[in-house]
Formats: C-alpha cells, sequence, structure tokens
C-alpha cells in the first residue's frame, strides 16, 4: 500500500489566485491542471486555502463561486465551477438544476439522487442551497416536480432510509420481496407503487439476489419486464437502479457514451457529459472500471472518445482538455482509499451474478433524454 502524501493546499490557492485574476485571458491551462487531479476532500482544502489568500473587504472569496464570475456559463466554465463545488455541493447543483437549465433535464436530477447510499444522501441535503426553499431540498422537489409518482421516487430517495449494504441477506425477505414484484407486472393498472417502494429501499445486495430469484423461477428478465410495463420517467429511474445492481460500471459506460453520442444540442451533451465525467471522477477505482468497460464495448479509450467528440467535433478546447483531464483524474488518485463510501461500494464487473447487463439491449441502459422523454406518470 502506498503511504498517502498530506496536500499543501497553498500552492495551489495561490496558483489559482493568480490564474482568476486577470480581467481578460483567463489562465485556462493552470486550472486545469490543478482541479481535474484533485480528490474531494482536496477540493475543499484548497477552497478554505483560497479564502486566507483572495479577500475582498477583508472577507475570503469563495473559489467556485470566483470560478462562476470569472468563467461564465460557457462549457468549460460550467465544468470548472461544478468541480470546484466538490462532491456533494455539486450533486445538489445538479439536482437544482432539474429546472433550471433550459428544458428540464430529469437524468440531472435521477442520476444526482438514484440510488445513493443514506450517507451520500444526507451529504447532499446539507449541501442543497437555495433561499427560496429555505436550503431545503425536498422542499424544493415539492415545488419544481410534478406531484405524481416520479415526485413520490425522489421524495422517497430523499428520505435516506435505502437498506445498508453491510445488512446480512434475508432469504424470506427476496422470496416475498419476487411475489410482489411478479404480482405489480400482472396488474393490467397499477402496481407500480410495490416496484417502487422495493427498488428504492432494497439494497444492491438484495436487489441482485431477487433478480436472480425472479428470473430462476419465472424464467425471464424482471428489468425489461418493468421497463416494457412502465414505459415512462418511472420506470427509467427504476432501470437506472437495476442497471446499477447488474453492472454499475458497465452501465455508466454506456451513459458516457450516450453523453459524448446521442445529445441532440451542443448544451444539452455538455451538461450531461459534465454531470457524469464530474461524478465519476470522486471515485478513481470505479472510474477505472467504467474505462475499461468502455474500451471493451467501443473499441476506444474514453480519452480519445473525448478528444474526437470536444476537442475536434465542436473546438472548444479548453473544455475537452478539462474532461480529458477528468478521465485521467483515477491514475493521479488511485491511492485514494477513501474515495468511494463503504456502503456504496460496487462489486467487481462479472462478479454480480444472474442477469447480465451485456445480455440486454443498450436501450436498458438509456436515461430519459429531454428531446425525447417518456410519457409524465400519472
Amino acid at each position: 500500500m502506498k503511504k498517502a502524501v498530506l496536500y499543501d493546499p497553498k500552492p495551489d490557492a495561490m496558483a489559482m489566485a493568480k490564474a482568476l485574476s486577470q480581467s481578460r485571458d483567463i489562465d485556462a491551462k493552470t486550472i486545469i491542471r490543478i482541479l481535474p487531479s484533485l480528490s474531494c476532500d482536496q477540493i475543499m482544502d484548497l477552497r478554505r486555502e483560497y479564502k486566507v489568500h483572495v479577500k475582498l473587504h477583508g472577507k475570503g472569496i469563495n473559489m467556485a463561486k470566483h470560478i462562476r464570475l470569472k468563467l461564465g456559463d460557457s462549457a468549460f466554465g460550467l465544468a470548472c465551477y461544478v468541480t470546484a463545488l466538490g462532491r456533494f455541493e455539486s450533486e445538489a447543483f445538479w439536482a437544482n438544476g432539474y429546472y433550471q437549465h433550459g428544458p428540464s433535464r430529469p437524468e440531472l436530477l435521477i442520476e444526482s439522487l438514484i440510488g445513493r447510499s443514506n450517507p451520500e444522501i444526507l451529504a447532499i441535503k446539507e449541501c442543497f442551497r437555495d433561499s427560496r426553499y429555505s436550503d431545503d431540498l425536498e422542499k424544493c422537489i415539492k415545488a419544481e416536480v410534478k406531484d405524481d409518482k416520479f415526485q413520490t421516487v425522489i421524495l422517497i430517495a430523499l428520505e435516506g432510509q435505502r437498506q445498508s449494504e453491510r445488512d446480512l441477506l434475508d432469504e424470506s425477505l427476496v422470496k416475498n420481496d419476487v411475489t410482489k414484484l411478479r404480482q405489480a407486472l400482472d396488474f393490467r393498472e397499477g402496481g407500480k407503487s410495490a416496484m417502487i417502494n422495493i427498488i428504492l429501499s432494497r439494497s444492491d445486495l438484495h436487489l441482485r439476489a431477487v433478480l436472480r430469484a425472479y428470473e430462476d423461477i419465472y424464467k425471464t428478465n424482471f428489468a425489461r419486464s418493468m421497463l416494457a410495463k412502465s414505459q415512462n420517467i418511472v420506470g427509467e429511474t427504476l432501470a437506472h437502479i437495476l442497471n446499477g445492481v447488474i453492472n454499475r460500471p458497465l452501465r455508466d459506460a454506456l451513459l458516457l457514451h450516450q453523453a459524448l453520442r446521442d445529445s441532440h444540442t451542443h448544451a444539452g451533451r455538455c451538461e450531461l457529459l459534465t454531470s457524469r465525467l464530474v461524478r465519476l471522477h470522486w471515485q478513481p477505482r470505479h472510474l477505472d472500471q467504467v474505462k475499461s468497460e468502455f474500451r471493451k464495448r467501443y473499441g476506444e479509450q474514453l480519452e480519445e472518445a473525448i478528444a474526437e467528440k470536444i476537442l475536434v467535433t465542436s473546438g472548444e478546447e479548453g473544455y475537452g482538455k478539462f474532461c480529458i483531464e477528468l478521465a485521467r483524474s483515477s491514475e493521479a488518485m488511485r491511492s485514494d482509499l477513501v474515495s468511494t463510501p463503504l456502503d456504496n461500494i460496487p462489486p467487481p464487473p462479472g462478479l454480480t451474478g444472474g442477469t447480465s447487463l451485456n445480455s440486454m439491449d443498450e436501450h436498458m441502459v438509456k436515461v430519459v433524454n429531454s428531446s425525447n422523454s417518456p410519457a409524465p406518470e400519472s
């Protein structure tokens, strides 16, 4: 095991201050060199140190807000800003961005909150800042998301009452859930509440056992049957959880590919790619697995795909280089042994057992695209 090297944020804080001090021609190279390579804890250290050295009227300046002020709403500015927010404040930003970033983008909300461990949900809620809702994310969701089953799904997730991955497998509960899920699919109308409650409240370990048992008993794939019954935003949300249960690295590789290739607008692609890359780069071990799945499925390195689609096609050099460094960040942060919460460690690819994501159609893994959203849930 490598000995951890203590991070001294002062040199980076001074360099960031200098890079952002220019009224024109911001030093993008320095920002690209510093931000993507830092862990969440190091980002927080850097922000605290930045306030020590950069002040206005004697008060320390928030580095993330300073970045937003200087770089604006460009793709590069957004990527730098969200990275500077850190792991959980950035998720609160995306959750709040569901309705703020042009057309409603449910995938931003889904991916920021769904399938999270209880400590992660608590951290995201604590980081949420919006004075209109008294810094209360649940109050925001109730006000901004239509009062339907999708809102119910999000509010259940925000309760932070998901079963722990440390809990021992309860075989009787597995059998009971399999029966309830089958009954839910058999109902001509309704049945979604039972599926929602089971899929959102159970651990990955438990759901993996349920999927195996369901396929053993009924000789059919529950996830595919569920999505066929619920061809709407709720079905897509539940599929996001189940695909993560089956093979989270492959699911996330497919989501990156979608963000690079399938978005219909440049702005939409940048939001999706930025949110997904920044999210993955906080977990270097998982990012390594995602990159491996991406390479196996598409025959190219993730960094090469970003260079081709962003640097060559869009011509946004700063944004493209920042994204490439985010993708490379797992190499710099691989020694960070606490980057993945113990309550949310994915199983190694190929060891999930039962249903294989490789056998599924790729459309099973898509997250709702705002330009072609499924019908809302009534």
